[in-house]
């Protein structure tokens, strides 16, 4: 098995957990100078960031990592297919953020009815949104060209920056909900000029218009299917904004940014996986096969493993770290984290489908498990409040998960070890189960309540072995013939 996915995940794991740690070291911070109402506002105002790059972007960017080796071996073709893209993209971007900027208080009110007052910070979230968009195109090429070292440097820098920004818009200058978001402004504007200048190379003054179609081809129906992924990962806060206050909004958000570390795991290690595993299946779908069915399953279990540590002390992590007014987040944590290992499990599933272009059934997939989120969410939201948000969360990210297996068994089917990832699966959510159990009635335990914690990691272990999943250095060899 090649190293290389793994020493390049770790290096993107590092630069992408950095903006992560900035918020995470922050979380303490703003638990004592942002109330929950706060914290809500800014998870509504992410929502809108959220959706704005796709709208922006038609999702053109996204066809560069799939592209770029179709032209790395003409380096003119190449820097023109770069350029072309990226000019496109400016062009349809700065058409969105000119209206956006004419019409935003009449979205504003019509998304979020109830949030009157904020229009400021909803308008500094367009213009972030916007910069990042060019963020993306810089970093996705820094990727493709697997300079995650670099990248790392890199994001070492902008995390002292960003983390320095923080401080004074949170800390001295008090500037509350509007400092965070003004923080993230101007934190994506430095930002966008460090990666503007480390690929500025790849930009040539050229456009193509017959290197347009293609990328169209694929990236057009991308967009149905990051839109739907996008409703099932913030459909729950619009429609939560209806039905709930926003101090409520804000506790499901920052139990949202805990379980956000899980995400980032699987998204940058499917960043370092994903161009390996296309290198890998242009020379051999058949070894690239036996590769994945290796690299998942040890990535489940150490994914699941984490998961379970954090779902066993969530109540210490929360105690130690917040403001008591946050407490009751604990209960969110591990749930929200859960969602992801089903994120992880759809990355390696859909890799073929990625690979052979079938981004119609990856479009497919996405639609129905958005339009299931938003429909549940709509539903049972009124009904059981808050809690019930988290639970189609982790439902719709099953789904996309049982669709990739389906779709991709007749197109490049991957061959997941189901029994043992199954197995796994159990161990996980029996765990999560348990330790919630257990954290809930903590004055019955006592301290036996560590001994029971103790054994469910053990018990992880145990698994671990019989799956002979902790032999890494052996997992982690090369296969040759």
């Amino acid at each position: 098995m090649s190293k290389k996915v793994f020493k390049n995940s770790i290096f993107y794991m590092i630069a992408s957990f950095l903006p992560a740690i900035v918020g995470f070291l922050m979380l303490p911070i703003y638990s004592r100078y942002l109330t929950p109402e706060d914290y809500g506002v800014l998870a509504l105002v992410l929502s809108l960031q959220a959706f704005l790059p796709l709208i922006m972007t038609l999702q053109i960017p996204s066809s560069i990592s799939r592209f770029y080796f179709d032209y790395r071996d003409n380096k003119i073709k190449l820097h023109t297919f770069i350029s072309t893209l990226t000019l496109l993209t400016f062009i349809l971007s700065t058409m969105i953020l000119v209206l956006m900027l004419f019409n935003y208080k009449e979205i504003i009110s019509f998304l979020f009815p109830k949030t009157t007052g904020y229009d400021k910070l909803f308008l500094l979230g367009i213009l972030t949104a916007y910069i990042a968009v060019f963020n993306s195109i810089f970093i996705a090429l820094i990727r493709v060209q697997q300079k995650a070292k670099l990248f790392m440097k890199v994001s070492i820098f902008l995390f002292f920056i960003s983390l320095i920004i923080n401080i004074l818009e949170v800390i001295v200058y008090e500037r509350g909900a509007y400092g965070v978001i003004e923080a993230t402004l101007i934190t994506t504007v430095i930002s966008f000029f460090v990666y503007a200048f480390l690929v500025k190379e790849l930009f040539i003054l050229q456009f193509n218009f017959t290197m347009v179609s293609e990328p169209l081809k694929y990236s057009i129906p991308l967009i149905p299917h990051s839109l739907s992924g996008l409703i099932f990962m913030y459909s729950d806060r619009i429609i939560l904004e209806r039905y709930v206050t926003l101090s409520a909004i804000g506790l499901y958000m920052f139990a949202d940014k805990v379980a956000m570390i899980f995400k980032i795991l699987v998204n940058e290690f499917n960043s370092a996986f994903s161009p390996f595993f296309n290198e890998k299946s242009k020379q051999s779908k058949e070894k690239a096969i036996k590769e994945v069915q290796n690299i998942s399953l040890i990535f489940i279990y150490i994914t699941s493993m984490l998961m379970v540590l954090v779902a066993l002390f969530s109540v210490e992590l929360v105690y130690l770290l917040l403001d008591e007014k946050y407490f009751d987040t604990w209960r969110m944590i591990p749930l929200l984290s859960s969602a992801y290992i089903f994120r992880s499990l759809y990355c390696f599933s859909s890799s073929g489908l990625f690979f052979e272009k079938q981004t119609g059934k990856v479009a497919i997939i996405t639609i129905v498990a958005g339009l299931t989120n938003f429909g549940l969410n709509l539903w049972l939201i009124p009904i059981y409040g808050l809690m019930i948000a988290i639970y189609t969360t982790i439902f719709s990210f099953f789904i996309t998960f049982v669709m990739a297996e389906l779709m991709s068994y007749k197109v490049y089917y991957l061959q997941l070890n189901m029994k043992k990832n199954l197995l796994i699966l159990i161990y996980l959510f029996g765990s999560i189960i348990l330790a919630i159990n257990i954290n809930e009635n903590f004055k019955e335990f006592g301290y036996l309540e560590y001994v029971y914690k103790v054994f469910i990691l053990f018990a992880g272990l145990v698994i671990g072995y019989k799956l002979d999943l902790l032999n890494i250095k052996r997992l982690m060899k090369i296969r040759k013939g």
